[in-house]
């Protein structure tokens, strides 16, 4: 027998020893009859009993609404330990030691790199565990670890934290600070016990995407077992009441295991809904508040007593004022309306469905769906460009067009460059009369020549890129496609033939070119490609295959700008190649790491290696901190040559 029809018999039975009582008081009082009352009083009981351990492990089940409100979370570099551990050391050791032994070879290039010391110096050291002051460090790499001094294992078993972890903790500290990392800025104190010093260690990941709670279109029904409890209370109200002889009690019983019945019901029809959704203005300009309205109407010829609604908001948009949630009662024909205003960002974006939540009067049943307007939805937002005053670091591979790029040629410019014999023919202004008025000879004035260049902005958009130091903040992509957009202002600016391109991306190109309609062509592609569309984490790609594609699309005298925050040894490498076959490359690397954790301070280490071995194969790298202005950046390059 099932439980709703045992709850039902049990039911009836009550009710009838109920109104027994009531009728004839003492019927029960004697006799058998008493025997078979206690029974259905003690089986009330155990039925509660067992209802309320079904209610333990069966809890309430209700959809998870989207959360429009939040911008998608926004992972930090470093987000997991033995993701950067494996950029410096590939290789895969037995699971006990292997960050053990990756660590050591990154303290060991660490050694080397920063204080001069040789291989078998660092390797010496570490093995004997005099390469920092940490105690806690020396011991976790050395090969003959001796026990702590007591003080520390005491403060290690009342901290709740295992000696591994915190030893991995000590050693990525110690190996950051011997690379010159200042490891200071922690964002809050660990929690006690193991999770405290894990998270300590690992970075901040990205969370859930807002858009994966409207990802499976499928209408769900489901029981929400909201009214689980009330079957344990009717219960257990019947057997007081059986045993206690107390009539009135029985009847309460009666009327919880009436509620209990309703909230069996099954059954919930599927709504009929629709939504209109309109946008204004639906171009606005980048942080313009967008006013955003949706009305639903119950289209249906039932009543939907409990209706709550969450909009579909594209991810990249934040809410800045209202809400874009529902929650109301529609009669047949009613409609409801919300409105709330996004701010608009750079990019084309499309409104998804609008998340239905559905409940029967007693919210015992649920049914979700999503419900799509009959239009689709967009707002386009395309930012102007906006050119740069500091020059911008191109290297000296010019073209025969006159331009801004300086060259080691003497000829037509503004700048001296230098003196030469004079010529038969060369004209009065070029001649250099103060030194024929010292010495009688006559000379010719040369100025440092200018040509322009052809230039492609190279955007790093791989799912290492979209990481950042704020959890709500810009990514090191978006903040590259926002540099890219400048340069690519300024360079047309400047006379030079510029284009586009994405990594990993092949349908992201525009050719080098030069003009106005060059330059709509570029702003366009910039603002709305969906290979650069904020809020969105791109997928991981494999660079080398696009880079055969990018060399045979690059013109031979083409030299490349690459924006990347150097957080994949890919990138580097990709820099390198196309640098050796002839591109001359400048990285412009917005800086996202953050040392807020151990993985971030070894991935800000790691980061420094790779501008490191960038510069010593002759690329210049612009090492731009994440709060100072492009501008600001490109200056103090320039200044530190």
């Amino acid at each position: 027998m099932s439980r709703g029809r045992l709850l039902a018999a049990v039911g009836l039975v009550a009710f009838a020893v109920g109104v027994g009582a009531l009728a004839a008081p003492g019927v029960f009082g004697l006799g058998v009859q008493r025997y078979a009352v206690v029974v259905i009083g003690l089986l009330a009981v155990a039925a509660a009993i067992r209802v309320v351990q079904g209610r333990r492990h069966s809890p309430r089940r209700r959809g998870e609404t989207a959360t429009p409100e939040e911008l998608p979370a926004v992972a930090s570099p470093g987000e997991e330990l033995d993701a950067v551990l494996a950029a410096f050391d590939p290789t895969r050791y037995g699971t006990a030691d292997r960050r053990r032994k990756q660590l050591r070879r990154v303290a060991t290039e660490v050694l080397t790199r920063y204080r001069g010391d040789s291989e078998a110096t660092a390797s010496e050291a570490i093995e004997r565990g005099t390469w920092t002051d940490d105690p806690v460090a020396a011991e976790f790499l050395a090969d003959e670890r001796s026990r702590l001094p007591l003080t520390d294992r005491l403060r290690t078993r009342l901290g709740g934290q295992s000696a591994y972890w915190q030893g991995i903790e000590h050693t990525a500290r110690a190996i950051a600070e011997t690379a010159g990392v200042d490891t200071d800025d922690r964002d809050g104190s660990p929690l006690p016990g193991l999770d405290g010093v894990v998270g300590s260690i690992d970075g901040r990941d990205a969370g859930l995407d807002r858009a994966s709670a409207v990802a499976d279109p499928t209408p769900t029904t489901r029981s929400t077992g909201h009214w689980r409890g009330i079957s344990a209370a009717a219960l257990a109200a019947l057997g007081v009441g059986v045993l206690a002889e107390r009539a009135g009690v029985v009847l309460v019983a009666v009327v919880g295991i009436a509620y209990a019945a309703a909230a069996r019901q099954r059954t919930l029809s599927a709504p009929t809904l629709s939504v209109e959704r309109t946008v204004e203005p639906a171009d606005p300009e980048p942080d313009e508040p967008v006013t955003v309205t949706l009305t639903v109407t119950n289209e249906g010829e039932e009543a939907v007593w409990d209706l709550r609604l969450v909009d579909g908001v594209p991810p990249a948009l934040s809410v800045v004022e209202g809400s874009p949630r529902l929650g109301t009662a529609l009669w047949p024909g009613a409609s409801a309306t919300v409105t709330y205003e996004v701010a608009a960002e750079r990019g084309r974006h499309e409104f998804g469905p609008a998340q239905v939540l559905v409940r029967t009067l007693s919210g015992s049943v649920e049914r979700e769906q999503t419900v799509e307007p009959a239009t689709t939805t967009e707002i386009t937002c395309v930012p102007p460009l906006r050119p740069i005053d500091e020059p911008v670091p191109l290297r000296r591979q010019p073209t025969r067009h006159t331009g801004r790029v300086e060259t080691a040629t003497g000829g037509e410019g503004v700048e001296f460059f230098a003196t030469r014999a004079y010529r038969s023919g060369d004209p009065l202004s070029r001649i250099d009369w103060n030194r024929h008025a010292r010495t009688g000879e006559l000379a010719t004035l040369e100025f440092r020549e200018e040509r322009s260049a052809t230039v492609v902005l190279v955007i790093d958009r791989d799912e290492a890129a979209a990481v950042g130091p704020s959890q709500r903040g810009q990514t090191a992509v978006q903040r590259s496609v926002d540099a890219a957009s400048r340069l690519f202002a300024t360079l047309l600016d400047d006379g030079n033939r510029v284009g586009i391109a994405a990594l990993g991306a092949r349908d992201c190109w525009l050719a080098p070119g030069a003009g106005d309609a060059h330059r709509v062509r570029g702003r366009e592609l910039l603002a709305t490609h969906p290979a650069l569309a904020p809020g969105e984490t791109p997928e991981s790609v494999l660079p080398f295959g696009w880079l055969a594609s990018l060399r045979s699309q690059l013109p031979g005298d083409a030299q490349v700008v690459l924006f990347s925050p150097l957080c994949s040894p890919a990138v580097a490498t990709v820099a390198r190649q196309l640098d050796a076959g002839g591109h001359l490359v400048t990285v412009v690397s917005p800086n996202p790491t953050t040392t807020a954790s151990g993985a971030g301070q070894l991935a800000t280490v790691a980061r420094r290696f790779r501008i490191a071995d960038l510069r010593a194969a002759g690329i210049p790298v612009v090492d731009w901190p994440w709060a100072q202005s492009l501008p600001v950046a490109l200056a103090r390059t320039r200044w530190s040559k």
